[in-house]
């Protein structure tokens, strides 16, 4: 997807939201699968805006992100808000949203900084303050709220799951790993029924979501949270365990500060729930970048990703052999 954007179309656009604004200038920003742009105002309250251009799938997509940011105004770090969502393509040919600038620049510009570790932190009470949204119930979410909302994780993961396996096997997932792994999921299928409610997940929680900036003092202070368009309702520890895949990802540093940041976690099990989710988000990571086209073998992706659900296996029967070990090795009665 690529708009072509020139300055005339750049004015008509803010003046469409405001007429008195006047452009200065504008530029391109990092961003996932829309394209993002900053837009620099003269005199303005505003200071800058944001332009997001949507692709045509999915069609709430928009929407979608308006809605999440509403139900994160109250957060006490800075979101977006979202001032216009057109979806007219009368003066762009794709679906567009303007919304705030916020200060700061995606913490992946912050990583070789000494005092990463206290950013990481941040993210994981950030993530702890996302999850005290509470949801009518579990799903996916649209532009105008849960899609099919299910009334227990139980139900909803087990779903999630069934469908995952099949997307792996329609993907050219290898059919024998995707029988153990399903297997392997299955016997912690159990830990469900210890979410008593489902919370606002971001689902995508990771340093290329999250601005940072110095403050006053010169510490590294986060300074907003982006990117809402994968947002659902679901359990705290799905959420919790997407955030360290994916920033683990990027930095193994970042594991053991977001957790702590979190805080303790009231369940029976959290490791194993943890390891539970995980596999869900490593073969849900496996099948969206097949299914955009990256090499099944590169290390950094598909592959890598095959070979550490490959060594979740192992571990598993490893762990199970030792176990029969030493049951074999108790004294009878």
């Amino acid at each position: 997807m690529t708009a072509e954007l020139d300055a005339a179309t750049v004015l008509q656009l803010v003046q469409h939201l405001e007429p008195d604004l006047t452009v200065s200038g504008f530029s391109r920003l990092e961003g996932g699968s829309t394209e993002v742009y900053k837009i620099d105002l003269a005199n303005s309250d505003y200071g800058s805006l944001v332009l997001k251009i949507y692709p045509d799938k999915p069609e709430w997509g928009p929407s979608k992100e308006a809605l999440v940011a509403g139900w994160l105004k109250d957060l006490t770090l800075p979101v977006p808000t979202w001032l216009r969502v057109d979806e007219s393509r009368s003066l762009l040919p794709l679906r567009y949203s303007l919304l705030t600038h916020l200060p700061g620049r995606s913490l992946r510009h912050w990583m070789a900084e000494p005092d990463i570790k206290s950013a990481y932190r941040q993210m994981g009470e950030l993530l702890r303050r996302i999850h005290a949204v509470p949801m009518p119930g579990y799903g996916y979410v649209h532009g105008q709220g849960i899609d099919k909302p299910v009334h227990t994780n139980a139900d909803y993961m087990t779903a999630a799951f069934d469908d995952l396996f099949r997307r792996f096997r329609e993907l050219g997932g290898d059919p024998e790993l995707a029988r153990r792994l399903q297997q392997l999921a299955k016997g912690s299928f159990d830990l469900f029924d210890a979410s008593d409610s489902a919370v606002l997940a971001h689902d995508d929680l990771h340093q290329g979501n999250v601005l940072a900036l110095r403050d006053k003092a010169g510490r590294l202070e986060l300074s907003g949270l982006v990117d809402f368009g994968n947002a659902r309702a679901a359990d705290k520890l799905f959420d919790l365990a997407k955030a360290l895949f994916c920033s683990a990802h990027e930095d193994p540093r970042s594991y053991q500060p977001i957790l702590e940041g979190y805080g303790s976690v009231d369940h029976p099990d959290t490791e194993r729930a943890l390891r539970l989710y995980t596999l869900f988000h490593r073969v849900s990571m496996w099948c969206w970048l097949t299914k955009i086209g990256v090499d099944a073998a590169a290390e950094d992706g598909p592959g890598g990703l095959i070979r550490d659900l490959s060594e979740m296996v192992i571990q598993q029967v490893e762990a199970g052999a030792t176990h029969s070990a030493g049951a074999r090795g108790k004294p009878t009665r």
